[in-house]
């Protein structure tokens, strides 16, 4: 089942930002993706507003996920109100129908989730993913597990994004994150991430067998949902990594 979305953060920030994000859309449903994912730290001037985007994106029928580089919860543990609620607008004009952000400052006890339940109640047709980035504080384990207990306490709707890649710069464990996360996550951000002279860089996915992307995507069943974000050069090859998820997928079944 193909259920693979493609990051406009995966291809080339230079030429993005010059072409704007509608330029690779078609590029992407010609790849035969099932969905995009729109970055909002990426529009620019060279995309038309929001509702038009949405309708170039309606004509090849793609999933729609809008992430947003904004933290959840404030330094101070209070949600971020102000902000969620100008994503979520945003979002709403996209057809997003996921959107995405980082967990930011959770304190259990001082953050208060019935807050966020009255918001996401609010826009009940959007769901809200947090994701694990790579700051010491939203790619902890310990403070995302607190969130996601609480928040299921709670019964806030909402999910994880489980970014295979993302734990290494936040120097977290892989395995410990998958035991203790696992349950929560609905959406995979597949990235490979190599250690170059005492320095992380994500680079393309290899099919070897031997790094964490693969037990990833292994460890969850095979039609969840999967983003490719790593860097895509030439953007071309777009429908090749696809492919390989596919491939990968159908082991999975088999095995």
């Amino acid at each position: 089942m193909n259920k693979v979305i493609v990051p406009i953060n995966a291809f080339n920030r230079f030429e993005v930002l010059k072409k704007g994000q509608t330029s690779f859309i078609r590029l992407i449903a010609d790849s035969g993706a099932y969905g995009i994912e729109i970055r909002r730290e990426l529009l620019s001037d060279q995309d038309p507003p929001l509702n038009q985007i949405k309708q170039v994106i309606a004509q090849y029928q793609l999933f729609t996920v809008y992430s947003a580089p904004i933290e959840l919860w404030k330094e101070n543990h209070e949600l971020n109100k102000k902000e969620l609620n100008e994503i979520f607008e945003e979002g709403k004009e996209l057809g997003a129908k996921w959107i995405k952000v980082s967990l930011g400052h959770f304190q259990k006890g001082q953050s208060n989730l019935i807050e966020l339940n009255t918001f996401l109640d609010q826009h009940q047709e959007v769901q809200l993913f947090v994701e694990n980035d790579q700051t010491l504080h939203g790619g902890n384990i310990n403070h995302l597990s607190s969130f996601f207990e609480s928040a299921s306490e709670q019964g806030t709707p909402v999910k994880m994004t489980f970014d295979a890649g993302n734990w290494y710069y936040s120097g977290q464990d892989v395995d410990v994150a998958l035991s203790k996360l696992a349950p929560y996550v609905e959406y995979l951000h597949l990235k490979q991430v190599e250690d170059d002279k005492g320095e992380f860089i994500t680079v393309p996915l290899q099919k070897d067998g031997s790094h964490s992307w693969e037990k990833v995507m292994n460890r969850f069943p095979s039609e969840m949902v999967k983003a490719l974000e790593f860097p895509i050069e030439p953007k071309e090859r777009t429908r090749e990594f696809i492919q390989m998820i596919m491939e990968g997928e159908a082991l999975t079944c088999n095995s």
